[in-house]
């Protein structure tokens, strides 16, 4: 490093470290980004520090950390010559944090309220289905119905043969009279005729199963 670059390095390091606040950031008011970096570097560990003990997070604290320094850098004009600057960055730091706590805690509260409605919905969903009779057959009925059905086959099978495949065709198989005539090679209306006398014997032969 040559001399000159060695004295210019010094006196920075001595507007780091003996200039006054006020003096620093009227020449950062100025354009001077030295004494911009000056500032920074004075209060960037202390903040630092400060930021972390209420976000309690690296990065986090490194992005509210920039924004302060960016409020500082949009607020120079506006700073009072000899107002003392660390107190500002505190001030600044500090309801930054409180900023992104509120947001956290309104974020989180959001997040609760909207997982206790849907956790309501289900509860709903599951008390309303609760309710609903359950349609769907007990071993006891699937039982009761294998022996209908197989009454029902033994009912069919004692029909007079005239009968006996009409009503199958019609129960069994769920064919209309035009579909079972066309089957027999008969007309709808035989067919129907045969199922009405079929009827009342069928029903006998059932009350007496």
């Amino acid at each position: 490093m040559g001399e000159s670059s060695v004295q210019k390095q010094s006196q920075r390091d001595r507007v780091d470290s003996e200039a006054s606040d006020s003096i620093l950031v009227q020449l950062a008011l100025h354009g001077d980004q030295e004494a911009f970096e000056a500032l920074v570097n004075r209060y960037k560990q202390s903040l630092f520090d400060l930021i972390y003990q209420y976000v309690g997070e690296y990065y986090e604290t490194e992005d509210i950390l920039q924004q302060v320094w960016l409020k500082l850098y949009l607020s120079l004009a506006t700073l009072h010559p000899h107002a003392y600057i660390k107190p500002w960055l505190f001030t600044v730091a500090r309801n930054r944090c409180l900023d992104v706590l509120r947001h956290k805690r309104l974020l989180a509260r959001r997040l609760l309220f909207f997982s206790e409605v849907e956790a309501r919905k289900e509860e709903e969903e599951v008390a309303f289905l609760d309710t609903l009779p359950d349609t769907s057959p007990t071993p006891q009925e699937l039982v009761e119905q294998h022996i209908l059905q197989l009454e029902i086959q033994r009912a069919i099978q004692s029909l007079p043969h005239v009968y006996r495949l009409v009503v199958w065709l019609y129960y069994q198989e769920q064919l209309n009279y035009s579909e079972i005539g066309q089957i027999l090679t008969t007309s709808a209306s035989t067919v129907k005729t045969q199922f009405n006398r079929a009827k009342p014997l069928l029903r006998a032969i059932l009350d007496a199963l």
